[in-house]
C-alpha cells in the first residue's frame, strides 16, 4: 500500500479540517466555541494504523452501499448484487469491500479543497468515484460523485462521530437535537427498517430542539430495540436536515443535504470496541449523521429506489456548518 497522506484544509476564517487519504477519513474538525477557542469536534484515533481496522467506521467514507442490507442481497429490476457479509450476516456498510478500506488517490488539492478519486470494478460494473472536501467560512462540504459503466445501486455517506463539547470523554446526551424530518423507520430485531412512521408525538420526535437524553431515557420499544437512537429519518422539505447544539461550549452545527434520509446514531455501542493502540470511546460520546438512502431499500421497498446509470451518474452533497450561540 502506498503511503497514507494527511491533508489539512483551511478556510479564510481559519476553520481547519484534517482528512486522510485512507478511507477518505475526516480525522479532525476544528470548530470555534463561544470563547473563540477551537477544539476538535469529531472522535478520532491517535494512530493511523487504527484506521486500517476501524470497526467503528470512524470518520470514513461509507459505501458502495451504506447501512445494513439483508443478507447482503440487492435485487431490483434486472440487477442482482451480492454485498460482502464477512463482517455481519446482513452486510454492514459493505463490510470488507467497503470504501473505508481504500487508500484514495489525490486528484487535486488546494488550501481549502481536496478531491479524492478511486476506480474499481464492483458488481460487474466499472465505477469512477470522486469525493471532494471543501471548507468555506466555518462550513465543511462533502460532495460525492460516481460515474458507472452500467446500472448499479450506490448509497454513499460519511461516518463521522460528532461531539460538540470538544472533549471525547464527554457524553453527547445533554446536547440538543432538532430534525427537519417527516418520518422515521421502525426497526426489527436485526436493526433493519420495516416500516416508515410519522414522527409526531413519538420518542423520536425532534421537530423542536430537545435533549438527546430525553429520547434515550424513553421506555419505548423503538429506543430499546436499538439500545438508543440508530434510526433512519426521512428528510422534510428543507435541505437543513438536522441541527445540534451544545449549551456549554456554545457550538451549533447545522447539517444540510440533498439526500433523502439521514441515519442518526448515538454511539450506542462505542464502549464495546477497542482500537489497536488501546484507545476506547465511551458509550454515547459521539453522534453520527449518515446522510444517505434508506438502508435495505431494495428489500423493504418502503420508498423509491434510485439506480445509478451511465446517463444518470451518482451525485450528492452534505455540509456541516458551525456557529456559536449569540
Amino acid at each position: 500500500m502506498r503511503e497514507i497522506e494527511l491533508i489539512t484544509l483551511t478556510s479564510e476564517t481559519g476553520f481547519t479540517v484534517h482528512v486522510l487519504t485512507f478511507g477518505g477519513i475526516i480525522q479532525k474538525v476544528m470548530a470555534k466555541d463561544k470563547h473563540n477557542v477551537r477544539n476538535n469536534v469529531v472522535l478520532n484515533y491517535d494512530h493511523i494504523d487504527d484506521y486500517k481496522k476501524n470497526d467503528l467506521y470512524l470518520g470514513c467514507v461509507v459505501g458502495p452501499v451504506a447501512g445494513r442490507t439483508k443478507k447482503g442481497l440487492i435485487e431490483v429490476d434486472n440487477l442482482s448484487i451480492q454485498l460482502d457479509t464477512s463482517c455481519h450476516p446482513n452486510s454492514l456498510h459493505s463490510c470488507l469491500d467497503g470504501l473505508h478500506l481504500i487508500n484514495w488517490d489525490i486528484k487535486s488539492k488546494s488550501m481549502s479543497k481536496l478531491i479524492l478519486s478511486h476506480q474499481s470494478k464492483d458488481y460487474k460494473c466499472m465505477i469512477d468515484y470522486e469525493i471532494s472536501y471543501s471548507v468555506t467560512g466555518e462550513t465543511l462540504s462533502i460532495d460525492y460523485h460516481a460515474k458507472v459503466s452500467s446500472s448499479v445501486y450506490l448509497s454513499l455517506t460519511n461516518h463521522s462521530y460528532f461531539n460538540l463539547t470538544g472533549n471525547p470523554g464527554n457524553q453527547i446526551i445533554h446536547q440538543k437535537l432538532k430534525l427537519n424530518c417527516t418520518h422515521y423507520a421502525k426497526l426489527d430485531e436485526e436493526n433493519l427498517p420495516v416500516e416508515l412512521v410519522p414522527l409526531t408525538k413519538t420518542a423520536l420526535d425532534f421537530s423542536e430542539y430537545k435533549s438527546i437524553k430525553s429520547a434515550l431515557d424513553d421506555s419505548s420499544e423503538d429506543i430499546a430495540m436499538a439500545s438508543g437512537i440508530d434510526h433512519p429519518f426521512k428528510r422534510g422539505a428543507s435541505d437543513t436536515v438536522a441541527e445540534l447544539m451544545d449549551l456549554e461550549s456554545g457550538i451549533v452545527m447545522k447539517v444540510q443535504t440533498n439526500q433523502p434520509y439521514v441515519v442518526v446514531y448515538t454511539g450506542n455501542f462505542l464502549s464495546t470496541t477497542t482500537s489497536l493502540s488501546g484507545k476506547t470511546f465511551g458509550k454515547h460520546t459521539g453522534i453520527c449523521f449518515e446522510t444517505q438512502d434508506l438502508p435495505n431499500i431494495a428489500t423493504n421497498k418502503l420508498d423509491h429506489i434510485r439506480l445509478v446509470t451511465p446517463e444518470s451518474p451518482y451525485s450528492s452533497t452534505t455540509s456541516f456548518a458551525f456557529s456559536t450561540l449569540g
